[in-house]
This record gives C-alpha cells, structure tokens and sequence, in this order.
C-alpha cells in the first residue's frame, strides 16, 4: 500500500529528535505488523489548508503506482490557527481537499493536536469538531486528538520539551500509537 501524508509541521514531525514525527512511526508500526508499505511524509513546515489545497493533489499523483492500495492521510489546523485562518476558510478548503481526494483513493483525517497556549487551544478544539462534522458529512475517517493528547501525561511533556506547539519525539510517538489503536485507524489501515 502506498501511504500519503498531508499536513503542517506536526505532520512533518517538527521539533522530533529522530525526525521519524508520528507518520513515521505509523507507517514503521504497519510494516512491523507485516503490511507492505510505501509512505511519504509530505508535511510542509506553516502550511495551512489553504495552502494545502494547491499542492496536495500534484503530489498526490507523482506518489500513486498502478496495483497498489493508495491511501491519504490529511491532518490540519494548528496552522490555520496559528496563522488566523478563519475557520469558514478552513472548512471550505478540507470540503475542496476530501471531495476531490476520495475520489482517488482512501481517505483518512487525523485531527488537529494541542498546544499549550490556552486560547489558540481552545480555538483549535473548536475548529476539530467542525472538522469531525464535516469528515462525517463526506463520509470520511476522522481521528480525533485533541482531547486525548490534552489529557496526555507523555504529550503534555514532549509539548513542553519542544516549544508548546511541536511536541519532542516521545509525543509524536505517543500520538502515533494512540492512532494505531483507534478502531477507525486500524479499520483504514487494514488492521481489523
């Protein structure tokens, strides 16, 4: 199966001592259970959704061999919020982005992460559940994270280790082991 990765810096797997970030440890994770995986991490450093939405699809296709699962997973929000998206633009780019992604292969949406500034948390909070929504209305997956990983002794202190925003490695391995055992995850994956 061929694996995309969509996203920000926390997609990229910013501030990761072993620059693995959790698409890394993912797709390791999914080979070390016997998938056979080729994966890109194709995480772009304050790459908002707006932003996304001009490029994921050209990379998209350089990416996809004929026989081969093709499955993308998209993950956005902290930049959007970091950078004053408003959240009808965001929506109206994850609309544009999911629609025209489905259409070329499975898609996944691993929502947004936390951070420890208070109010750019909470505005991304609100802006994953109107992701959740929209994810539901399109019938795609949707990871949600942001709860678990507040709640999160080991995210909370890679967040702090790394600069509030980024979490150091041990959170993004936390992160991608919280994925791997989400039901919808497994499901996408094959895991089931």
């Amino acid at each position: 199966m061929v694996i995309c990765y969509f996203g920000d810096s926390l997609t990229l797997g910013y501030g990761d001592e072993k620059g693995l970030g959790w698409p890394g440890r993912l797709s390791m994770a999914l080979r070390e259970k016997g998938q056979d995986v080729t994966s890109y991490n194709l995480g772009v450093r304050k790459d908002t959704s707006v932003q996304l939405q001009h490029r994921w699809k050209s990379e998209a296709m350089l990416r996809r061999m004929p026989d081969q699962p093709f499955k993308m997973v998209f993950s956005f929000g902290v930049a959007d919020v970091a950078n004053g998206v408003p959240s009808e633009q965001t929506l109206a780019s994850c609309v544009a982005i999911l629609t025209q992604a489905k259409a070329m292969g499975d898609v996944m949406v691993v929502g947004p992460t936390p951070v420890n500034d208070q109010s750019k948390r909470e505005e991304i909070t609100t802006l994953s559940r109107m992701i959740a929504g929209l994810c539901k209305r399109v019938d795609i997956p949707f990871v949600p994270t942001i709860d678990s990983m507040h709640r999160s002794f080991v995210y909370g202190t890679a967040l702090n280790d790394g600069d509030g925003v980024h979490p150091a490695g041990p959170g993004y391995a936390e992160l991608a082991d919280y994925i791997l055992k989400f039901n919808t995850a497994r499901e996408f994956f094959g895991l089931e």
